[in-house]
């Protein structure tokens, strides 16, 4: 009888910790995801930048975040080049603007990422139908990574283009040295914000339930 009520006592011992242990994974779940949900409802694109430098050692933590994104059969199908040199980004820009002058008549206007003083310039595999998804996976991890981190980020389509379409910043684009098959696809501006834009309408119109 001493035997099953001593193991009727372990028995209850041991729920009682694991009934505290799942309430506190509980509680840790709920709090993660509460901070996961507040982290993407804040982020907002920033276009306007403090001039101060991101060090290497937080660079390095972003892409780590970026390059462990979700992709298609784990090809990995996007390479990356970082540029936080402020006299190469003013180089680009001046190759660029040889060729497009109407870019630099913007108000405010320093460089064509946005006058950030870091871009992340990310290229895609052609051969690979889905590397334009991965590599839009990608980016959303680096945005997202960025703004834990106080670093204000803006995704830049038109950047790319730029640099693509002009033949007097073909040297810097190939100073980029992706491998065969690769193209540039779009490029991340990157730095501590100087505005603290509001968060603009979205429409809920789009999402429709299928019965």
């Amino acid at each position: 009888m001493k035997k099953i009520i001593l193991g009727l006592a372990v028995m209850a011992l041991m729920l009682t910790s694991c009934n505290g242990n799942c309430k506190q994974e509980q509680t840790t779940a709920t709090d993660t995801a509460k901070i996961v949900t507040d982290l993407m409802m804040s982020r907002r694109s920033i276009r306007a930048y403090k001039d101060k430098a991101i060090s290497r050692e937080t660079l390095n933590e972003i892409l780590k975040c970026g390059i462990n994104a979700p992709n298609g059969k784990n090809l990995q199908s996007y390479e990356i080049r970082v540029i936080d040199s402020p006299a190469l980004i003013d180089s680009i820009t001046k190759a660029v603007v040889t060729d497009k002058p109407d870019i630099a008549h913007r108000d405010g206007f320093k460089n064509i990422f946005v006058n950030a003083p870091c871009v992340v310039c990310i290229a895609y595999d052609t051969n690979y139908d889905m590397a334009q998804i991965d590599c839009g996976l990608l980016g959303e991890n680096i945005i997202l990574a960025a703004w834990t981190k106080g670093i204000g980020s803006c995704c830049l389509g038109s950047s790319a283009r730029w640099i693509l379409d002009s033949p007097s910043a073909k040297p810097y684009l190939d100073r980029m040295a992706f491998s065969k098959g690769y193209e540039l696809l779009y490029c991340i501006a990157l730095g501590y914000p100087d505005e603290t834009p509001d968060a603009k309408p979205r429409r809920n119109d789009m999402i429709r339930f299928m019965e």
